[in-house]
């Protein structure tokens, strides 16, 4: 997906919209919908730009971890790591979990655990220092 200027039809509109807090200033949207998705236990949204280079993005409603496919639950924990680290925070198993909506059983532990590994091993996502043990490891964006 490009990272284009949007074109504005109507930019008195527009500037009006955001003075009365509907819209907001370009690039903020994307953060809250991906966290608002987090919140809900969704599946992560889905961006693509049309012929007429406009976005359009589609929201998902899904049934928590188990009604996502794994590629979707790699793209969710991608998103989350993204979103840690925006917040100058980082990713671990314990808020992947609650991302999720899974408790704090064995199975879900591992469950979380063998996705991590899955995403560090694609490069979606890394260690944040290496130097950890296993159970206090948490995970940044590859590219951070």
């Amino acid at each position: 997906m490009r990272d284009v200027r949007e074109l504005m039809r109507n930019g008195l509109l527009v500037n009006a919209l955001r003075l009365m807090d509907i819209c907001e200033e370009e690039g903020t949207g994307c953060d809250v919908v991906i966290e608002a998705c987090e919140e809900a236990h969704l599946r992560s949204p889905e961006a693509r730009t049309d012929e007429l280079d406009s976005t359009v993005v589609t929201l998902f409603d899904v049934d928590g971890f188990g009604g996502m496919t794994k590629q979707q639950r790699k793209e969710a924990v991608y998103w989350h790591a993204c979103l840690c680290y925006a917040r100058r925070d980082a990713m671990s198993n314990q808020s992947v979990r609650e991302r999720f909506g899974l408790d704090d059983s064995r199975a879900s532990r591992l469950a979380v655990s063998r996705l991590i590994r899955e995403c560090c091993e694609e490069g979606l996502i890394r260690e944040e220092d290496p130097t950890v043990g296993t159970r206090y490891r948490r995970y940044i964006p590859a590219w951070a």
